[in-house]
């Protein structure tokens, strides 16, 4: 289903922080609105797609399988996503397979861009591509800082309760190439 954004929905999306209403407009012409009913997929992890999503209605969950050695795959629940959160943002600006999947809790109404849709933004040399580029960089920082908390956090807590403070070295080294390797491309 696909119908025209409110403008004034923009001003309560943190993705959209900064934006004036020529820059929202702009957004707006490339942007559809999509509805799902709960429990339908919206991505998939594993699956491809270059989609950025803006959640304007409901809840989500993101969740991701993990594969036990001995057991079937088992979905654990990462985050619920309200209203005004937006996801997909990984394989939208890098194109590689979604890490997690986004399901819908309740009834969700959302914002779609398509990845060749912002290209032509970026093209024309509009803002609003740069803004939301910009508001996306901050929202993984904020989620990256977040993790490094959680991680520590765990590691005090093992230690309190008897266990080695520090993972075996080569989940250390596992962590230490992935953030290099992140902080790396945002380097470029």
């Amino acid at each position: 289903m696909t119908r025209q954004i409110p403008l004034d929905v923009f001003a309560k999306v943190p993705l959209f922080h900064g934006f004036n209403e020529s820059e929202c407009r702009q957004v707006a012409e490339i942007a559809q609105c999509r509805e799902f009913a709960p429990g339908e997929v919206i991505i998939s992890q594993g699956q491809s797609s270059q989609e950025l999503w803006v959640l304007l209605e409901g809840k989500c969950d993101v969740t991701i399988l993990t594969g036990e050695k001995n057991g079937p795959p088992e979905a654990v629940v990462l985050a619920v996503l309200k209203a005004y959160s937006h996801f997909g943002e990984m394989s939208f600006f890098h194109s590689a397979p979604h890490s997690a999947s986004v399901r819908a809790q309740t009834h969700v109404k959302l914002l779609r861009i398509m990845r060749g849709d912002y290209e032509e933004l970026i093209q024309e040399g509009c803002r609003a591509a740069y803004k939301i580029a910009y508001n996306t960089v901050q929202g993984l920082a904020e989620r990256l800082r977040a993790m490094d908390r959680w991680v520590t956090e765990l590691m005090a807590q093992a230690s309190a309760n008897g266990q080695p403070a520090r993972p075996p070295i080569d989940q250390i080294q596992e962590w230490s190439d992935f953030r290099e390797k992140m902080l790396a491309r945002w380097n470029r």
